[in-house]
């Protein structure tokens, strides 16, 4: 008997199904654990940034929070779930970035992909514009390859 996947309810605002990205980072890396809940943080209107915090976990609420802008189309799934796992991270080994830390955190299947995504976007998240040969100049649309 063929099994037919479960539809998915669309997300209720932007792109990302966020619950579902959370389920298959809990189901993949962190099945011995409850799973925590995980949801968009609240926006808040900045033209430009200096930082940004794109994630973030409270431990005493055992919840995660996602950054609003990354529920965008040009944000690649993979991204948001590498910041999910990180989050899981602090719930499991505390709130330090140790040696054992970056460790588990290497383990992640698309680990180097996410580090190189953000290296080459992080302008875009912080509402910057490219420069190039000394002319200032939007940053063309990114896209998501999942």
């Amino acid at each position: 008997m063929e099994t037919q996947p479960l539809p998915l309810a669309l997300p209720n605002h932007g792109h990302h199904h966020l619950a579902s990205l959370a389920a298959e980072v809990h189901r993949t890396y962190f099945i011995q654990l409850p799973p925590l809940r995980v949801r968009w943080g609240h926006r808040i209107q900045r033209k430009s940034r200096r930082s940004i915090r794109l994630g973030s976990y409270n431990h005493v609420t055992t919840e995660i929070r996602i950054h609003p802008l990354l529920n965008a189309p040009n944000i690649p799934a993979f991204f948001i779930q590498s910041i999910i796992h990180h989050e899981y991270l602090h719930h499991l080994l505390g709130p330090n970035h140790n040696r054992r830390f970056h460790s588990q955190e290497r383990k992640f299947r698309y680990f180097r992909e996410s580090q190189e995504w953000i290296r080459r976007n992080l302008f875009l998240l912080l509402g910057r514009r490219t420069r190039r040969r000394g002319q200032v100049r939007e940053a063309p649309p990114q896209l998501a390859l999942f």
